[in-house]
């Protein structure tokens, strides 16, 4: 009867410890495909980043192969959006539109009066000349400024229609007094204003990341609109 006992006691002993180890591994392998998965992302994640860097770098409208990483396949894609829109451009902030040619473009702007930003708008050519126009959305201001009425579409308080010429490159609108949401768009399709960079990513395990990026034509800052410029030396 002891020995009996004493076997069912072994028998016992050792099914607990084969669970327990039974246990230890499936845990074990779990942890390592976690980790693998862990891994193969972070592989993923990276070669995507490496994806919009390169569009970044290129800024040209199309579909590309991601730089080469191993065990990882992908794209990126580089779109461009023919129209400057800007959810909230700051007082003194400027933003660029590039041109494309002879054109008109419609400049909208604002929300509700008082508050609404007045604009300077610089139209700049190809021999760096510039012509300024300054509106006022509200009336009221004794700032010289011109009153625009014209209503905008859209939700935009405001609307001013600027012609440019062939030699035209640039126009460069800045916000006055306040903050401002601006969508600016040509009679005949402008060049890209903004890019959209879209990369994805997939690892050999399934394993797959995508990062999308918006970004607007490099331009130069607001701070160089102060700036002097002479062929010859300055004198004070």
């Amino acid at each position: 009867m002891k020995q009996g006992q004493a076997v069912l006691i072994v028998l016992l002993v050792a099914a607990v410890a084969l669970g327990f180890g039974l246990s230890i591994i499936s845990r074990s392998t779990t942890d390592v495909k976690i980790s693998e998965q862990e891994d193969q992302a972070s592989r993923a994640f990276n070669a995507a980043e490496a994806g919009i860097e390169a569009g970044l770098q290129n800024l040209a409208v199309g579909t590309y192969p991601l730089p080469p990483v191993a065990g990882i396949t992908g794209q990126y894609s580089v779109t461009g959006v023919n129209v400057l829109k800007l959810e909230t451009l700051s007082e003194n902030d400027v933003a660029t539109v590039v041109l494309g040619g002879a054109n008109t473009l419609t400049v909208e702007w604002g929300e509700a009066c008082p508050g609404t930003a007045s604009l300077e708008i610089a139209v700049i050519d190809k021999d760096g000349n510039v012509k300024r126009d300054g509106i006022n959305a509200c009336t009221g201001y004794d700032n010289g400024l011109t009153d625009i009425s014209t209503p905008g579409t859209d939700g935009y308080l405001r609307s001013r229609s600027v012609t440019v010429g062939v030699d035209d490159r640039l126009v460069r609108i800045r916000p006055i007094y306040s903050q401002t949401k601006l969508r600016v768009y040509g009679s005949i399709e402008l060049p890209p204003q903004v890019y959209q960079v879209n990369s994805t990513a997939q690892a050999t395990t399934l394993e797959s990341k995508a990062i999308n990026v918006t970004r607007t034509e490099p331009a130069a800052p607001a701070i160089f609109d102060y700036a002097l410029f002479s062929g010859t030396n300055l004198v004070q």
